[in-house]
């Protein structure tokens, strides 16, 4: 049965491509630091500042690489907001905003890499400013803009199934990161020692099977 829709529900395809194209730039990401990084120490941290300097624009690509998938994802969801309509989708746009600021400070950070003069890139005061900044993108930004979304896309009935399973596995994903970080944010343990965490790539597992259930939703709702 073709459902009617109001002007807002309709448009998706574009957004849900953005969440779709998500998952090979983590692809892409993944690939890049196997054959650049991983080839000579286990995490960046370990990375002398001749070595930061000898992967020079690998190293730039690898951090673009790097925020590239949430800045998509935020975009995308600004666009799957905006259609949905509501009170709360309002709020997409401002978080989304947050994530792009979060990302452009990273970038900064890690460009300033060049520079720095410590033994390694996790001796440097600036290399905790780095995973600090990746994660705020997330906590306050696009982790907190896909929960609404999935919240209002369940509500209006749009890729309801899809929205439901992505959500509850989303906010278990983004508690226990949480739960995982802040003991090193607050406590001992340094950024630089930290070998734990959930694979990032799985974001992109989420955010693609939400831009799949948003086409497929299209497809069987005739919109």
């Amino acid at each position: 049965m073709t459902q009617t829709l109001s002007p807002p529900a309709t448009g998706l395809a574009k957004s849900a491509w953005l969440l779709v194209a998500t998952l090979p730039a983590y692809v892409a990401y993944l690939a890049l630091a196997l054959t650049t990084i991983a080839q000579q120490v286990h995490t960046s941290s370990d990375l002398t500042p001749a070595d930061i300097d000898e992967l020079g624009l690998a190293w730039l690509a690898l951090h673009v690489l790097w925020v590239l998938p949430p800045v998509l994802a935020a975009i995308a969801l600004m666009g799957v907001a905006r259609r949905v309509g509501g009170r709360l989708p309002r709020l997409v746009p401002v978080l989304a905003t947050v994530t792009f600021a979060f990302a452009a400070a990273y970038l900064v950070v890690n460009v300033l890499a060049f520079g720095s003069d410590s033994a390694t890139w996790g001796d440097s005061s600036l290399y905790p400013w780095s995973p600090l900044t990746s994660l705020l993108a997330g906590w306050l930004g696009v982790h907190a803009a896909t929960l609404v979304v999935v919240a209002a896309l369940a509500k209006a009935g749009i890729a309801r199934r899809t929205a439901i399973v992505v959500g509850a596995i989303y906010a278990l994903y983004v508690a226990f990161e949480v739960l995982t970080y802040l003991p090193v944010i607050f406590g001992p343990t340094t950024f630089a020692g930290f070998l734990g965490g959930l694979p990032p790539f799985l974001l992109g597992i989420f955010w693609a099977a939400l831009g799949g259930g948003l086409l497929k939703w299209r497809v069987t709702s005739g919109v």
